[in-house]
């Protein structure tokens, strides 16, 4: 909402790909919250398709989890025409450390089922080297298009990346 405020004041107009068109009004702020309290659609992690403006800017705030193919196929869609984007992974830190002992039973959140690990601490190295591996292609699509990628950490000041993303 904050980076919309801005780019608004800015001279811009800010959308939300099928929730709301973008739109240059000073009160872009309360339109995005009341089109996105009012959206009954169920919604993936990654943006619906739509064909951006050549001289859009985009960007993308998700957790990045989807399989790698579907962000190839995003990325693919959103940069056909020409825009730029920036794409921000935003995690947990346990996300990014896998801070898990014992027996867990992870649920995925978007209804994919359970996994249960029996000894979690065993899972750490892959899954922090397997996160390292997912990372890297989504850094290696974006520099290939020169988009801009960032994470950020749901542990730190949301300022630093606004201050990113406005800069």
């Amino acid at each position: 909402f904050a980076l919309a405020e801005l780019l608004v004041e800015g001279g811009e107009r800010v959308g939300i790909p099928g929730i709301m068109i973008p739109t240059g009004s000073r009160n872009v702020i309360d339109k995005m919250a009341q089109a996105v309290l009012h959206d009954v659609s169920a919604r993936a992690s990654l943006p619906p398709s739509f064909v951006p403006s050549s001289l859009s800017e985009i960007v993308v705030l998700s957790d990045f989890w989807s399989p790698i193919e579907d962000i190839h196929t995003t990325l693919a869609g959103l940069s056909s025409t020409g825009a730029h984007g920036t794409l921000v992974q935003v995690v947990d830190s346990a996300e990014e450390t896998f801070p898990y002992s014992g027996r867990i039973d992870f649920v995925e959140a978007e209804g994919f089922g359970t996994i249960t690990a029996g000894r979690a601490e065993t899972w750490a190295s892959d899954y922090v080297a397997r996160v390292a591996r997912h990372r890297e292609e989504i850094r290696a699509d974006t520099r290939r298009l020169g988009w801009l990628f960032s994470v950020h950490n749901t542990d730190r000041s949301a300022a630093e990346l606004l201050l990113f993303l406005h800069g």
